[in-house]
């Protein structure tokens, strides 16, 4: 009976079965970007009604406030997890929603987290913007939301943004010109954009394989017709990513035998591709793989990726040009996909970030450095640094970190096939091209060991081996969370989409901040009970 009690009071106003529901509604409303007014739905209600009869449904008023209540308490405990950290990485982009016509500038911050030494990510900025998006402008917005996080600028390790020149101009005004790293994937759809729209014999196929995606997308008939005969649905290129492209002609691939069938029995409906011209499609898309491949595995925000950028892009352009074809103008595609890659990323190895990041990533070292130069510079700035460490009255120990490994899939296996070639051309040559040089121990100790495999845990190796190389581990730890693109700044806006809807239309740029910064709480930080 006492039991019976203890749980009708557990249920009052404040009791601990009431607090813990509310708490995970809160979160659910929140993490999975629902509606506010979802507590107020009948369905919703019946359900609480079956599964916690005793449960007192809050309304939205009073969610709305317990969002606000919880956005205070955690934004805090942040801020205060911020503060301790040593080394930031920032991504940084604006939006425009189209619903009300505003832009917003969002912010996301990338760090070890100590507390369970792995990779980590939260949403510190989603900022409405009320004037003109000029570099002094976004210069001041940026200043804003740091002193309003705590972050001070010397924590700021590098910023990741795209090309634009008034972001840019603003990084550089805001951090310093060395802390600027562009956005990759931004670069490599750059690369894939020119190459594909300045070759027509192209273009006439990318737009004569759309207009008969675009007659399926808009005829139920025909639609139905395809549904009958094949269990894939056709996909259609969007104008803002190259891969849309890539999807849809691999698709349309997929399905062109369904295709032709139904078309044949379609008047009025479009030109269906030629044989001739199905084969071409299938070129094309031997090109476009590779680069797909790229940009994918860059794209990633919880495993390191500022170390892969060089030998992915070394991998990019070597498997490209490997690429055995017989159409003409699959091979002009060939050739104007790595002329822009060689544009674009030729002097990559130049900047020292990534160079040095590479030469620290134990899978990597020297491997993808092509240039002896720019190879000798990144390890004399190595080797400056542990002077500098060995110089410095504070020889406190970094603290170790380890964390999740990436997946190498089997799709990755095709494009990281020139790595393992490489690997064991430096295996069986056995060479060292600073063998004469006069270096500290442990770095000459390290680049002498044989590569890791890729799909080891560099995190996990330098917690483990940082005490074989303490100087080395003092030196890697801010690579460590570099990202190599700001897509956690564009996912964040994908969000702030699916939340800004037709809807919900009228909801403040603070009330957005705080879903989106709740949203991209991991589960423990919420401190659920």
């Amino acid at each position: 009976m006492f039991e019976s009690f203890a749980d009708i009071k557990s249920y009052d106003k404040g009791g601990s079965k009431t607090r813990s529901i509310t708490n995970a509604l809160v979160y659910m409303l929140a993490k999975d970007n629902m509606p506010l007014n979802t507590t107020e739905k009948e369905g919703f209600i019946h359900f609480m009604q079956k599964a916690a009869p005793m449960y007192k449904i809050p309304s939205r008023t009073t969610i709305t406030n317990l969002i606000k209540t919880k956005y205070e308490v955690l934004s805090g405990l942040v801020k205060t997890k911020l503060s301790q950290i040593e080394f930031l990485t920032i991504t940084t982009d604006i939006w425009t929603d189209t619903v009300n016509t505003k832009s917003y500038l969002g912010m996301t911050v990338h760090f070890l987290n100590i507390s369970n030494v792995a990779l980590d990510s939260v949403t510190i900025g989603v900022l409405e913007l009320s004037a003109s998006h000029t570099a002094n402008n976004i210069s001041m917005w940026f200043e804003q939301l740091i002193e309003e996080w705590g972050i001070k600028k010397s924590q700021v390790f590098t910023v990741v943004t795209d090309n634009g020149a008034n972001i840019l101009s603003a990084v550089k005004k805001t951090f310093s010109q060395e802390k600027h790293l562009p956005c990759f994937a931004h670069t490599l759809n750059l690369v894939s954009e020119r190459a594909l729209e300045n070759l027509s014999d192209v273009q006439v196929l990318i737009n004569k394989i759309k207009s008969v995606v675009t007659y399926f997308k808009h005829s139920v008939a025909a639609s139905d017709e395809l549904k009958k005969l094949c269990n894939f649905k056709l996909k259609q290129s969007v104008p803002t990513r190259w891969n849309s492209i890539y999807y849809m002609i691999e698709r349309f691939i997929l399905c062109s035998n369904y295709i032709a069938s139904v078309l044949i029995n379609m008047r009025g409906g479009p030109t269906m591709v030629t044989a001739d011209e199905i084969d071409l499609a299938k070129e094309m898309l031997s090109v476009l793989r590779p680069m797909e491949v790229a940009t994918k595995e860059l794209c990633g925000q919880k495993y390191v990726t500022g170390s892969k950028v060089i030998p992915l892009i070394n991998c990019l352009i070597k498997k490209t040009e490997s690429i055995n074809l017989s159409n003409p103008i699959a091979l002009t595609l060939k050739q104007a996909m790595l002329d822009n890659l060689y544009k674009r990323f030729g002097r990559m190895e130049e900047i020292s970030l990534l160079s040095v990041a590479t030469i620290l990533d134990p899978r990597f070292k020297t491997i993808h450095l092509n240039n002896p130069n720019t190879s000798a510079r990144a390890i004399r700035l190595i080797k400056n640094k542990i002077t500098e460490i060995k110089n410095s009255s504070d020889d406190t120990n970094s603290s170790s970190c380890h964390g999740s490994s990436d997946d190498d899939g089997d799709r990755h296996d095709n494009l990281w096939s020139v790595h393992t070639e490489l690997v064991t051309k430096k295996a069986a040559a056995k060479t060292s091209e600073q063998s004469e040089e006069r270096i500290p121990t442990d770095l000459k100790h390290y680049l002498s060991q044989p590569t890791i495999n890729l799909g080891e845990d560099i995190l996990k190796y330098w917690d483990q081996n940082g005490s074989m190389y303490p100087y080395l581990k003092k030196i890697v730890l801010p690579y460590l969370s570099v990202v190599a693109t700001s897509v956690p700044s564009e996912r964040l806006f994908s969000k702030a989409g699916n939340i800004m809807t037709e809807k919900r239309n009228r909801l403040k740029g603070e009330k957005l901040q705080q879903l989106l910064f709740l949203s991209s709480l991991d589960f423990n930080d919420w401190h659920l009970e």
